[in-house]
């Protein structure tokens, strides 16, 4: 009971916001008379189709609803509960087996990429069950087997990974972490592999502009990571990984309580790529050498009296080097000898969350959240030389509670961010090289309100404004709006319609072109600040349907979305006009997206789920030289995933994809051999991987991507002369390594 009063605690922290829920724990008793979770047991509002299944530890959170005042629990197997709800803030069930023969064995199951049905905005869900599909060594490649998010290489020779959404590239997407920033500013680089998936325990995908609560940031999306907590994390879990390539990791994760109020986690990462590999013979390396630590620390403290605290201590500090073979930095660097490249970053974080629910009142909370950040980054490209250090402060108060009713409720709140960006760029020019500082600070003092209309059982929807005050840029405004309506239980209508704001980071955010022999070049200037630009600003228009059904007594969903993203600024790199430089200018024009995505999730018989979908884009820009196809967009995507498991706890993945074809820039201008063809090839990428469960302590994994070992047959243009005019290793479009195997394994102890 104690564990229990902890871990609802430590859920309402993570959850402060949403404060007008109801939280639980569904349990049975097993022969030994010790409580045993109930993963992905049915808890719904009777006569109603508000409801939601538990995790895996077999806690659930509800909204509550005002026209139904009794809980209904089911799970396949059991016999179903109802309970009356009062003034509760958290109950405990415990569900009796309908078994009446000892030998019979009841199986149940929970999805591992669900969509958030009680939920007004257009958002899923990724469990640790699909990160387990696949290596998931970063939270770059946690989206393998999820057809929304793309993963595409930004250069053939730093690794660095950025993933697309609605065909926009991951700096119109925001990453938070737990709902605070996590992926920004000079982050937006390598972020995204600075997140090790071992400390994921799940993954909620939002297409469009999310809440107003979050930040005014997000413009195609907003991808939320949480990570492990200790009411959420075993004891002790350990992980090891290698593939192929030499790239080795451990990862360790030990979570204790101290004393009856207090409960920490330890999270530990580490990863080594120590030799060299050139498949293609070009004489560059196909992954750069490097090294990683990570860690992090995190305290929970629960009053018992409504007062919630958190604080997470983080510290990385990340090494690449890659280039040509035998590069050695001591000897080669910053001559002809050999082409090489250092990226080096350190990063310290403290986060801080402080929560307190009312007495008497679960409706009503306050909440309190810092974010501190000091992210160091220093590199070099062959002779470009890019450092900079950013120190980040943000701070976000939310308070939430009801008008009237429950059918009424309100978010509202203030916040400040500021970033103090150091940041300097050194490119050769003659004899004298070029240097330009972009230096500056930013200071963002800004205000929100949220309000949630749910009075209706077919209807619902959330509405929110934001102001904020930008120092440079003046006001922002962020108007956003979502709305649900459901005819039927098993179908849904959403619609949402937002604007997004960000300050775009030109520099790391396309740091393709450093690895090339392109000079940096800024056309129609906007303002004196910043980087000589107006913040981006779009507006993103989303309609999305869902229609659950059984088949056969087997649950299947289809989904059908469409999203137009429509910019009124944006600061455009053009690759096309010259092919010796690239050329940042302020929008004059035309730039959108639009996106048309299809997705069938069945489980045509038991324990055999598959996923298939197909997502058609349209992204088109002005540029210097007329209106373009956006380059390294695939035009589709076809996907399909397939997952089967054995009642003898094997395990097996199988992910198929077909990539349609990208517009390549253009090369027509260099030499007939450094010349690319206009637009690439179609081209499919299959993975699997299979695992076996040990019990519930020890599980092994071995898989291999690029199945088919295709990849670039000339990822580098200009490769055998990389101090040319022509050199160019940014027209990435597929694989750079051929096919990879990797093998892994997993213990805890819960």
């Amino acid at each position: 009971m104690k564990r229990f009063a902890i871990a609802i605690g430590a859920m309402l922290l993570s959850h402060f916001i949403n404060a007008q829920k109801l939280m639980g724990l569904v349990i049975e008793i097993d022969k030994e008379g010790k409580e045993v979770p109930l993963p992905g047991a049915n808890v719904y509002w009777l006569g109603t189709t508000e409801g939601t299944s538990t995790r895996e530890n077999g806690l659930f959170i509800i909204d509550r609803v005002t026209n139904s005042n009794r809980l209904v629990i089911s799970f396949v197997g059991y016999r179903p509960d109802t309970i009356l709800i009062a003034d509760q803030t958290n109950v405990k069930i415990v569900l009796k087996s309908d078994q009446v023969l000892e030998d019979i064995t009841v199986e149940g199951s929970k999805q591992s990429t669900q969509i958030d049905r009680a939920s007004n905005i257009n958002l899923v869900e990724m469990n640790e069950k699909e990160l387990f599909k696949a290596a998931c060594c970063n939270l770059s490649e946690s989206f393998e087997t999820n057809p929304s998010v793309d993963v595409a290489f930004t250069d053939a020779i730093t690794g660095t990974k950025q993933i697309q959404m609605l065909g926009l590239a991951g700096s119109n997407t925001m990453i938070s972490v737990e709902n605070m920033p996590g992926v920004r500013g000079l982050a937006s680089s390598q972020g995204i592999q600075f997140i090790p998936g071992t400390w994921i325990n799940s993954i909620q995908v939002t297409k469009g502009t999310g809440s107003v609560v979050n930040g005014y940031e997000s413009i195609a999306g907003q991808i939320n990571v949480e990570l492990k907590k200790p009411q959420e994390s075993d004891k002790v879990y350990v992980n090891g990984y290698v593939n192929s390539s030499g790239r080795s990791e451990g990862n360790l994760i030990f979570t204790t309580h101290v004393g009856k109020k207090w409960a920490t986690t330890f999270l530990l990462h580490g990863s080594v790529r120590p030799w060299e590999m050139d498949q293609n013979k070009d004489s560059f390396l196909d992954f750069p050498l490097g090294n990683q630590i990570n860690f992090i620390n995190r305290w929970v403290y629960n009053s018992g009296n409504g007062w919630l605290f958190q604080v997470s201590f983080k510290y990385l500090k990340d090494y690449k080097q890659g280039g040509q073979t035998g590069f050695e930095p001591d000897q080669d660097k910053f001559t002809t000898n050999r082409y090489g490249l250092e990226i080096k970053t350190d990063r310290v974080e403290m986060v801080s969350k402080l929560g307190y629910v009312f007495p008497g009142k679960p409706y009503q909370s306050f909440g309190f959240q810092v974010n501190l950040t000091d992210h160091k980054h220093d590199s070099y490209y062959g002779y470009n030389i890019h450092n900079a250090r950013q120190q980040s402060v943000y701070v976000n108060s939310i308070f939430q509670s009801i008008i009237n009713s429950s059918n009424h409720k309100f978010k509202t709140g203030l916040s400040l961010l500021i970033d103090s960006m150091d940041e300097s760029f050194e490119q050769p020019s003659g004899i004298n090289p070029v240097v330009v500082d972009f230096g500056r600070e930013e200071v963002v003092p800004g205000a929100f309100f949220e309000y949630d209309f749910s009075g209706s059982e077919k209807f619902s929807m959330t509405a929110g404004l934001r102001a904020d005050y930008h120092n440079l840029f003046g006001f922002l405004y962020a108007p956003r709006l979502h709305a649900k309506f459901s005819p039927t239980s098993m179908t849904t209508f959403r619609l949402n319609v937002g604007k997004g704001i960000r300050v775009a980071n030109i520099l790391v955010e396309n740091t393709g072109f450093m690895a090339s022999s392109r000079s940096f070049l800024t056309d129609k200037i906007q303002t004196s600040k910043a980087y000589g630009f107006n913040p981006d600003v779009a507006w993103n228009y989303g309609l999305s349907f869902s229609q659950d059904f059984d088949l056969n007594y087997q649950p299947g969903t289809i989904s059908l979305d469409y999203y137009f993203t429509d910019f009124v600024n944006q600061v455009v790199a053009d690759y096309d006009h010259d092919v010796h430089q690239v050329t940042f200018f302020g929008l004059q024009g035309k730039s959108f997206s639009r996106s048309v995505q299809a997705q069938l999730d069945y489980q045509p018989i038991r324990r055999l789920d598959a996923r298939l979908a197909y997502r058609w884009l349209n992204v088109k820009t002005d540029y210097l030289d007329g209106r373009l196809d956006r380059p390294l967009i695939p035009k589709f995507r076809a996907f399909a995933n397939v997952a089967y498991a054995t009642k003898s706890n094997w395990k097996f993945d199988l992910t198929v994809q077909c990539i349609g074809k990208q517009r390549l820039p253009n090369t027509s201008t260099n030499p007939t051999e450094f010349q690319l063809a206009t637009y690439s090839d179609e081209y499919w990428n299959i993975n699997s991987q299979v695992t076996k469960d040990f019990g519930k302590r020890w599980s092994i994994y071995l898989g291999i991507e690029n199945l088919t070992n295709f990849r670039l047959k000339t990822p580098i243009i200009s490769a055998n002369d990389p101090f040319s005019p022509y050199f160019d290793a940014s027209m990435v479009w597929g694989p750079v390594f051929g096919r990879m195997t990797y093998a892994g394994f997993r213990y805890r102890i819960q």
